[in-house]
């Protein structure tokens, strides 16, 4: 009997949710819990640090440069030393995050530093355990495993900024930067539990795709549009509320935390088989319109905007990884999953900034406008599809003559 060359692939298997899958999911949430917390630091920085719209979007883009520089170097050592020990690390970074916060008092050298460490702690965790959720997923069904993973990372966008606020309101912002510490901390240990999912690694046929790849690029151009609103509605419509007179911002991300997560739950088999370019496509042109529907409906409607960002984030975000994954070679995973990221950050943090000061300079409607277009071109960068490349004139005539 002949027997067929083995492989390192792991045996086809249709069951997602698995005990190592729950528990991965488990360190998920305690590791959104972790950051989430931070989703009320332009608050923070405007009450307690005196910052105006363009100085809360510089120190947020410290954040988000930081793991855009971190992201090739975590795609390589995913893709090179395993998964878990970068999710371990970065756990452990959003822990001493939490501590550095607490001795925040001025804008200086501390807050920066803490700012760069929640930085590296985000790629590390986010995008190894991203590598393994796609390690884990079943084929078919890769969009319903990313979309459970976001939706234990996106579920405590609720969570922690009502707890914050009932923290900051009662005890202080030190007790807020506490508890970030502790979950950040309740993550590392869980993923202590998890074990290492075996690789995918390509068969020697298998077709090698270039992750630098015009297809590729596409991807990264739309992750990149996305952000614009993203920074929009996630740090602008706290200062652009505060100065409305409205000083309860949690509605703001019950709204988007729902929608999400009901999306993320029970829409993943749905974008795997409406296919995930068209989701993608479909859901980018909706995130294309909440930054103007703030600017017509105010502050005073934080749960609608919040409501609208969820469903087209809840779509958006997996649709897109999971096109990216699906465009490269399984040898780079690890790589294409911190490129997504790292697009998505480095996006964060250059339109925080550059929001921020158009926001200052000539009105927040206007930075909420220009964001919605720049993520319509996500769209449009998606959807345009190239012409075929003229056959050689030699064919040509070939084909005729026959």
């Amino acid at each position: 009997m002949t027997r067929l060359p083995s492989t390192s692939q792991p045996a086809a298997n249709d069951k997602l949710f698995t005990r190592q899958f729950a528990l991965l999911l488990a360190m998920m949430a305690c590791f959104g819990m972790s950051w989430s917390f931070y989703l009320i630091l332009p608050k923070f920085l405007a009450t307690e640090l005196s910052l105006d719209a363009a100085g809360i979007g510089r120190i947020v883009g410290i954040q988000g440069l930081t793991a855009v520089g971190m992201t090739p170097v975590v795609g390589w050592l995913v893709d090179r030393y395993g998964r878990l020990p970068w999710l371990i690390a970065g756990n452990l970074l959003l822990t001493l995050t939490g501590i550095a916060f607490v001795f925040v008092e001025q804008v200086g050298p501390l807050l920066y530093l803490a700012q760069m460490t929640w930085g590296m702690g985000m790629v590390m965790t986010f995008n190894s355990a991203g590598t393994i959720t796609a390690d884990m997923a079943p084929k078919g069904r890769m969009a319903e495993a990313i979309g459970f993973f976001g939706a234990a990372n996106l579920g405590m966008n609720a969570v922690s900024p009502a707890i914050g606020e009932v923290l900051e309101s009662t005890v202080g912002w030190d007790y807020v930067f506490i508890a970030s510490a502790t979950a950040g901390a309740c993550a590392a240990v869980l993923g202590m539990f998890l074990k290492e999912p075996p690789k995918h690694v390509p068969h020697e046929l298998e077709e090698r795709r270039p992750i630098l790849g015009m297809p590729m690029l596409r991807v990264y151009g739309a992750t990149l549009a996305i952000t614009a609103s993203f920074a929009a509605l996630f740090t602008l419509h706290q200062p652009y509320a505060l100065g409305e007179g409205v000083t309860q911002i949690r509605s703001f991300f019950v709204g988007f935390a729902i929608l999400a997560l009901t999306v993320r739950l029970g829409g993943g088999r749905l974008i795997d088989r409406f296919g995930v370019l068209r989701s993608s496509i479909v859901s980018i042109a909706l995130y294309a319109t909440v930054p103007p529907l703030l600017g017509f409906v105010g502050p005073t409607h934080l749960f609608l905007v919040g409501a609208a960002m969820g469903l087209a984030h809840g779509v958006a975000y997996p649709a897109l990884t999971a096109l990216g994954i699906s465009r490269a070679d399984s040898s780079s995973r690890g790589m294409v999953v911190s490129i997504v990221h790292g697009a998505f950050n480095g996006g964060h943090a250059f339109f925080a900034y550059a929001l921020g000061m158009v926001a200052v300079s000539t009105g927040y409607p206007t930075a909420f406008w220009i964001a919605g277009a720049v993520t319509f071109g996500g769209a449009l960068l998606l959807g345009v599809k190239r012409a075929p490349a003229p056959a050689p004139l030699s064919a040509a005539r070939g084909t005729a003559a026959e």
